[in-house]
Formats: structure tokens, sequence, C-alpha cells
């Protein structure tokens, strides 16, 4: 690597450092003691140590940098706690900014996690149009001459698209500068390298990326919408692609690039330290800084194979952080764990591979007609096992032709006894029908007889009725009603019982 290379990135560290600090100074300086937060005061001596003010701990002013009526991201605002010196000296220290910064940072974490830890089956386009004043626009300009100014590089550069973010370090002769758009960058970049400027000679190209990061162990489903909501939870993401093959299958791999370094080296942090998933596999995903390569558009939701049988499945779970000494976590460890033992066998492979390589040259000559031979010699047995092989499908096929056929022979042997069962089965229930009709018809006939029998006694019935009445009323005119004399002599009693006298003419 350049000395310049070696400058370039060094001083786009110490510029993109700078930019946090005197934000928070400016922000300190400004605005009025309100009780914000609270920094930890020292110890001290007998006196208690260090300023008087609530035991050891200071009173802050308020470095809330949001505006007033911001209440989302007023939640964000420090509360820091000190701890107290106290009498005797001692004490002390406790919260502080850079603990409480740490505090909020993972309280932020968590609260966009959430948001996108459940299914991600149907994500948004992401939008793949450049950002404006991106990182990918800013150059690099080496060998400056001490008399170089701003003013002087604007001039120069502002023909060619809108500029941003001059910055010159004159001891070291190299400066930055941000073009509004890559296009522009890059043409002003193949225009003016090389060109003379105060007697000397530029060298332009585009400055080195300090805020982009190498996802890598992806799984087959993670498209650029996914891994865009996964790593936003670290900051602002100004591009992010998944890097696929020339046939559009993803390599494993994804670039993200953010607009501030510090989200890049916090999720450098985040998912070293822990076991970061983005779908229901457990494959943590490892995540280093990126060294600038070609790259295409990767893999986008709209080109993935959403009726897959596993898509679902994997979906169905969102990025999350994996709980210590649980089953994910424990699973996760394996994963990184195998990929170091990867790591270690590569270089030791490296290493074997130059030796073998060496041994090979020399053996290579006297190994050939052994080979050849083996070649030969595997080559017909594996043509003796085809044949084999061959012949064992066609004596399989012959006996599952001779056991269909059997099978179908004794199917229609079956069919055919079937038939004839139902038939006599049939034959039987005629025979049936028939004897029970010739029986009801039997018996309608006696029933039929029997009813004119009835009714002729009842017409012999009434007749005879009629005459006993008739002879009845005849008597009683002659007798005046004397009918039966019961009792013995001088006993007698008349007796007027009509019935007595239909029951003796009626039998």
């Amino acid at each position: 690597m350049s000395a310049d290379t070696t400058n370039a990135k060094v001083e786009s560290t110490t510029e993109k450092t700078q930019d946090v600090k005197p934000a928070l100074m400016n922000n300190q300086n400004n605005q009025k003691p309100q009780g914000g937060f609270r920094r930890g005061g020292g110890g001290g001596g007998d006196r208690g140590g260090g300023p008087s003010f609530n035991r050891g701990g200071m009173r802050r002013p308020n470095t809330n940098p949001y505006p007033k009526g911001n209440e989302d991201k007023k939640r964000f605002r420090p509360n820091f706690q000190g701890g107290g010196g106290g009498p005797g000296g001692g004490g002390g220290g406790g919260g502080g900014p850079e603990n409480n910064i740490v505090k909020m940072q993972e309280r932020m974490i968590k609260e966009k996690l959430s948001e996108v830890s459940g299914p991600t089956v149907d994500l948004p386009q992401l939008n793949q149009t450049e950002k404006k004043f991106s990182s990918r626009s800013r150059l690099y300009i080496g060998n400056l001459s001490p008399e170089v100014t701003d003013a002087e590089l604007t001039d120069i550069f502002k023909k060619y698209g809108e500029v941003n973010e001059i910055f010159i370090n004159k001891e070291k002769h190299f400066g930055f500068i941000r073009f509004d758009y890559h296009f522009n960058a890059e043409k002003a970049k193949n225009e003016l390298n090389g060109t003379a400027l105060n007697g000397k000679t530029l060298k332009i190209r585009f400055a080195p990326n300090g805020s982009t990061i190498k996802v890598k162990n992806l799984d087959e489903f993670v498209t650029n919408e996914l891994l865009h909501a996964a790593f936003s939870i670290f900051g602002e993401v100004e591009r992010c692609v998944v890097v696929v093959d020339d046939r559009g299958k993803p390599l494993g791999e994804g670039i993200v690039e953010y607009s501030r370094k510090n989200g890049a080296m916090l999720a450098i942090r985040k998912c070293t330290e822990n076991c970061f998933f983005l779908t229901s596999t457990l494959r943590p995903v490892l995540v280093e800084m990126y060294e600038a390569n070609d790259d295409i558009d990767g893999h986008s939701e709209r080109f993935i194979n959403k009726k897959h049988h596993d898509f679902y499945n994997k979906r169905s779970v969102g990025p999350r952080f994996a709980k210590h000494d649980s089953f994910e976590h424990e699973y996760g460890l394996r994963w990184k764990n195998l990929y170091e033992m990867y790591n270690q066998k590569v270089d030791n492979l490296k290493k074997e591979l130059q030796i073998d390589q060496e041994k090979l040259v020399a053996q290579m000559e006297l190994a050939r007609y052994e080979h050849e031979t083996a070649m030969l010699r595997d080559q017909l047995r594996a043509r003796e096992m085809d044949m084999d092989r061959q012949k064992k499908e066609w004596e399989m096929k012959e006996q599952q032709a001779d056991e269909a056929r059997r099978v179908a022979e004794q199917e229609m042997r079956q069919q055919e006894q079937e038939m004839q069962a139902r038939m006599i089965q049939q034959d039987e229930d005629m025979r049936r029908r028939q004897e029970e009709n010739k029986l009801f018809m039997q018996a309608q006939q006696l029933d039929n007889m029997l009813n004119h029998q009835e009714q002729a006694y009842e017409q012999d019935d009434t007749r005879f009725e009629m005459n006993d009445q008739n002879r009845y009323e005849h008597d009683m005119r002659r007798g005046g009603g004397y009918q039966n004399y019961q009792g013995g002599r001088g006993n007698g009693r008349w007796n007027d019982n009509r019935n007595d006298y239909y029951k003796r003419r009626h039998y």
C-alpha cells in the first residue's frame, strides 16, 4: 500500500471522528445549565475532594441536540449519573458520557430491532437511487502544494458538479472533496488526474470509504431489502447490496455503506460480540471492514423465488440477537467457531499445498502411466458394473411385469366371482319376493272371504232381531205384558224384561 493511500485512510478516519466531538462541545457551551444529566465527579482529599457539587457529582447542562417539540428523539436524551466523592476522599467516578452513550445506543438498537424482528416476507422495494453527497462521491487529492486554498479547489472542481466538505492538510499535502453524485466525481477524477496545479501534478482517486462494511455468511433468501432493514438499526445506510454472480445467484456476501463511520464501527462491534441472525436459519452474519472491490446491483426482493418451499419458513422470523445461554446463541457460537477453524485450516492448507505442488512436479511423470492404467481399469470396472446394473434392472422389470400380470389375473378372477355371487343373490332375492307376493295375495283373498261371511252374519242377525221385535210387540198387545212367571204357585210375579225375551228368541 502506498504512502498516499495510508495518509488518506488515516486522515479520513481523523476527519470523521472529529465530526462528532465539536457538535457535543458546541451543544454544551451554548446551552444553559438545566440539570440534563450528571457527570461523575472525582474523589479527593479530606474535605470530600473536588468541587462540592452534590458530593462529587456535578450538574451538567442539558445536551439534548434535538429541537423542541421532537418528542421521538427526546427519548434518547442522555441522563448521565455520576458517583459521589464523600468525606475522606475516594469515591467519585461512575456514569460518564461514554457509558451512557453506549446505553443510549443499546436502547436505540433494541427499539429499531423490535420493528424488524417479525416476519419479513413482504418487504418494500429498496430505492437504489444514489443519494446526494454520499461517501462514494468523495475524492482524494494528493500532491497538493501548501499554497492551495479551499477557494481554489472549489473553482477547479465546481464545473463538474456541486461540491461540498472540502478538507486540506497542508502539512502532508493532500485533501478531500465531496461531489454531489458519483458520476460527477468520476468525471472530475478522469479529467483532472495528472494535471498540474501550482507546479505540482495532482494525484486524484476515490477516497477510501471507512464507513463500508462487508457482511458474510448470508442465507440465500437474504435480499438487498432485508439486509438494509437489518443493518439500518446501527445507523443511516447510504447503499446496501447483496453480491451476486453473473447469473444473479447470491454469493453469501453483502456490502453496506453507512453515511458515518461510527455506524459501521457499531455494526462491527455488535455483530462481533453477539450472534446476529437475519432469518430463521441459525447462521450468524460475519461483519468486517470492506476493502473496495467491484460489485453489482445485488439480490433484489423482486427476483427472489417466493414460491420456494423454504421461503416462508426462513423469512417467518426477522433479524434478532441471540440471548446468552440460549439455543440460538449456542449454535451461533458453533458457527463462529466453525469459521475460525476454517481460517486456521485454510492457512495450513496453503502451506501443505505448496509442499504438495513441489512433490507433484517430481512425481507427475512417474504417476502418469499408473494414472492412465488406473483410469482404464476404472472405466472397465465401471462398464462391468453398469452392465450388471442394467441386467439387474431388466430382471427386476421382468419380475415386476410378471407380478403385475399375476395381480391383474387375480383381480379379474375375483371380479368374476363377485359378479357370479351378485347374480345368484339377485335370483334368490327375486324368488323370495315372488313367494312373498303369492302369500300376500292368498292372505288378501282369505281376508275378503272372511269379510263377506261377516257381512252375511250381520244381515241375518239384523233380520232375526226385526222378527223378534215384531213378535214381541204382538205378544204384548195380546198378553198385556205378562212374559214370565217366576216362583211357585201363589208366589209368582210378572217380569217385563225384554232382554230375556230377546235372548230366548235368539238362542
